[in-house]
């Protein structure tokens, strides 16, 4: 697939990838708040679902063998369902602009955009938070949308956990020999930990490139001198504090601009799975909500082989397994 380098991408954020914006906007007092994935062309999509208690909308189109193929926007939201509702705001703004599948002999399009919500709900902040705030708030993430954005406690990720930790907003993207790029955003609200147990080590530490975890590894590694797995010890995790928590999610999207069907993209978002469990234990559990989405601007030609979706699908995963660990490290900074 590739013959020279892989590097970050030049802001080492999703929207590396042409034609995708991202848009944040959040409810400080509250702590909730969403992200959009605003698509300023055409991307093909499709999407896995890895946890067992997902909060979700539009997912089933995005199946190998269902018609639809291209989408107008993603949205990821807090919430839990009740973020959900930014999903309709989305659809009204994109039905104005006369985006979305045309209907065939007339003139009606019909945007899709699915949706994804963590569950950020809690004694403080429930009785405040419905519909109409997330519809609110969808109104400025779309307008704000632009190539830069901040990571960790913003949009989606601004009430997110993992496991015991600040959990948050995280993207990280490659460039492969200046042609081809990957990009990965993601929010992540796990029950499972990002850390190994008492040592201060990212799981994904060991994917970091050009210090984009504040060299967690070098920063860490003697207390890893001593380390030794223990099955009893989940210290990080929530399951130590509560074993029926439904409460966790981690949402991604991953983008690239290689042309790829809708059963390629499916193919990668499964594969994608393995860069959540290298930087979250445990990850996809029935107790999480965990989603992957998978898109391209299908802009650049490759030739698409069982090779090559290996290795894209394997760069994928690395990249979205760094955007966890940005997550977590802009987080508790």
């Amino acid at each position: 697939m590739y013959k020279k380098k892989i590097i970050p991408g030049g802001k080492n954020l999703i929207s590396d990838v042409d034609g995708i914006l991202v848009g944040n906007a959040e409810d400080d007092q509250l702590q909730t708040g969403l992200t959009y994935i605003k698509f300023e062309k055409k991307f093909s999509a499709s999407a896995y679902v890895y946890g067992g208690a997902t909060a979700s909308r539009e997912i089933d189109l995005l199946q190998p063998e269902r018609t639809i193929r291209y989408i107008d926007g993603i949205s990821l939201s807090g919430g839990s369902v009740f973020g959900l509702s930014a999903g309709s705001e989305y659809v009204d703004i994109l039905s104005e602009e006369s985006r979305g599948f045309k209907i065939k002999n007339s003139n009606i399009s019909i945007p899709i955009v699915p949706c994804a919500s963590i569950y950020d709900l809690n004694t403080k902040n429930n009785k405040s938070i419905n519909g109409e705030l997330y519809r609110y708030l969808a109104k400025s993430a779309y307008k704000n949308a632009n190539k830069h954005f901040i990571l960790g406690n913003t949009g989606a990720g601004i009430g997110a956990k993992a496991g015991i930790f600040k959990g948050g907003l995280g993207s990280a993207s490659i460039s492969i020999d200046n042609d081809y790029t990957i990009g990965a955003i993601t929010i992540v609200n796990s029950l499972g930990s990002p850390f190994v147990d008492n040592t201060g080590i990212l799981y994904s530490g060991l994917y970091e490139m050009n210090g984009e975890m504040g060299d967690n590894i070098n920063s860490n590694y003697k207390n890893f001198a001593k380390y030794s797995f223990n099955y009893k010890i989940k210290n990080n995790t929530k399951l130590k504090s509560d074993l029926t928590s439904k409460e966790n999610t981690t949402i991604s999207v991953i983008a690239t601009n290689i042309e790829l069907n809708k059963l390629d993209l499916y193919k990668i978002a499964k594969m994608c799975t393995s860069g959540l469990s290298r930087a979250i234990q445990p990850v996809g559990t029935p107790m999480d909500g965990d989603i992957i989405f998978v898109v391209s601007s299908n802009e650049k030609k490759l030739n698409i082989n069982e090779y090559n979706i290996t290795q894209i699908g394997s760069l994928a995963s690395d990249t979205l397994t760094r955007a966890v660990g940005r997550a977590v490290f802009s987080a508790i900074q």
